[in-house]
């Protein structure tokens, strides 16, 4: 039988595969850690499992309108006014199954085949996959540890062509955590401000996770030109602890938003009546459960930082957002497992660090970059303890 060309260009996600193989030796009995989860460790707080239960017990399951519930509409609308300071009116979101199928979409509605859609590396694993399967081009500008790991202008700039059609960002980064400042996301749509006919996307699913001083500035809020043009994607999966119930949203020009819906109409119909209305109470009700979340993160992510000082091989990015930590790794490629396999790549010491230490991370390779390894710290700080001690016994034994 054949296949289409658009699933044959796909890619398999490798932080899934990873996720599924964890699980598969958690379900053989061994003591996995898992230090790979793109989720939040915490429940989704009562008062909004409170709601999906009110909704299931009301009956409300049924379809709802397609771009989401009213009330959903106008609290999401209402919520992102708060974020990102941009005046966002019901009819300028659009409810989906999650953030990720927000981006999806948005990427569908903008990208014709051959167009090019500009991001950074490191990357989440799924933009490059989300614009093949647009059949657009990925032209991925690699970053750095030294500079952040961001995209700056002058990089942003020699980038574009006349077939870019839609420059992605991603702030709060998953997976570098890295933030831009209100001075870098203002340089870089000085640049975008040239080219009026590039759409902008902007991911920040990480908004509330940030850390310090440190301060999330949407690039929607540059301009009203610049608002015009962009597409902001949030949800609650990751501020809420709700990743499971898969609601997320796109905020946009009205027409965007219209043709955008059309798209979603056709393909899931509409999100969850159940989670719309636990995501309705979790945007409209207080989230002071938000301090305790984001002090427990900040915490972790300081002693992650600390132990990790003890493995000099592992040297980690201080991320100012999300709950990760990147960490360069090259002084241990090459180097050889007690077993004589050479660790030829990242995936090669992901893989030595699951089977020899049962200790579960998503290798750099994933995100784009070599030579990196990315660690959650949305896990209890005995697994953060218990983990890196595994990693640094199985780092002494390469040789």
């Amino acid at each position: 039988m054949k296949y289409s060309d658009r699933v044959s260009k796909l890619g398999n996600s490798i932080t899934l595969a990873i996720s599924a193989k964890a699980k598969a030796m958690k379900g053989r009995g061994l003591d996995v850690i898992s230090l790979s989860a793109g989720q939040p460790d915490f429940p989704t707080p009562e008062h909004i499992k409170a709601a999906g239960i009110a909704a299931i017990e009301g009956n409300i399951t049924g379809y709802t309108a397609s771009s989401g519930t009213p009330a959903l509409r106008v609290a999401a609308a209402e919520w992102m006014t708060r974020e990102t300071g941009v005046e966002y009116s019901p009819d300028r979101i659009l409810i989906s199954t999650g953030a990720k199928y927000s981006l999806a979409l948005t990427i569908l509605t903008t990208v014709n085949p051959g167009e090019e859609v500009i991001f950074a590396a490191p990357y989440w694993v799924s933009y490059p996959e989300m614009v093949n399967l647009a059949e657009g081009v990925p032209v991925i500008v690699k970053t750095d540890f030294a500079n952040g790991f961001k995209l700056t202008p002058a990089m942003l700039e020699n980038n574009i062509t006349d077939k870019t059609r839609v420059v992605l960002l991603n702030s709060p980064s998953n997976p570098t955590g890295s933030v831009y400042t209100k001075e870098e996301t203002i340089a870089l749509a000085k640049v975008l401000e040239k080219y009026p006919d590039i759409w902008i996307v902007s991911d920040e699913i990480y908004s509330r996770l940030i850390y310090g001083d440190t301060e999330h500035f949407s690039i929607a809020a540059v301009s009203p030109a610049i608002a015009a043009r962009t597409i902001v994607v949030n949800g609650v999966s990751k501020t809420f602890a709700m990743t499971g119930w898969r609601i997320g949203w796109m905020a946009g020009p009205k027409e965007f938003i219209a043709r955008a819906g059309k798209m979603q109409s056709h393909t899931t119909s509409c999100p969850s009546s159940i989670s719309q209305h636990a995501a309705e109470k979790a945007l409209t009700l207080p989230d002071d459960f938000l301090i305790e979340m984001e002090g427990a993160y900040l915490r972790r992510r300081d002693m992650f930082i600390e132990l990790l000082k003890d493995i000099p091989e592992i040297e980690p990015f201080k991320p100012d957002g999300a709950f990760y930590l990147f960490c360069d790794i090259g002084s241990i490629i090459g180097k050889t497992t007690p077993e004589g396999k050479r660790i030829n790549s990242s995936v090669d010491f992901a893989d030595y660090l699951l089977e020899q230490a049962l200790v579960a991370a998503v290798p750099g390779g994933a995100f784009g970059i070599e030579g990196y390894i990315r660690f959650s710290f949305a896990a209890s700080d005995e697994a953060i303890e218990r983990g890196v001690s595994r990693i640094a016994e199985a780092v002494r034994k390469l040789s």
